[in-house]
């Protein structure tokens, strides 16, 4: 049997795009989702740095990516 993986859960916005506290709440939702993740990464033997260094450089490449498929739009 094969040991199951851990899910993070992440919950729907409660509020509308245009509600100013959008805002906090995607960063309390996300910020609490990450945490969990690199607690899962550090958990499974990755040093705690080679996973802050590796998440910043794959946020970089998403965003570098999101920018250019905005662009070409």
């Amino acid at each position: 049997m094969e040991p199951t993986r851990p899910t993070i859960q992440i919950s729907a916005p409660q509020h509308a795009t245009n509600n100013p506290y959008r805002v906090v709440e995607r960063e309390e939702v996300l910020a609490e989702a990450f945490r969990e993740f690199v607690l899962t990464a550090v958990a499974a033997g990755w040093k705690e740095s080679e996973v802050a260094l590796t998440l910043a450089d794959i946020a970089d490449e998403y965003v570098m990516a999101l920018a250019r498929r905005v662009a070409a739009n």
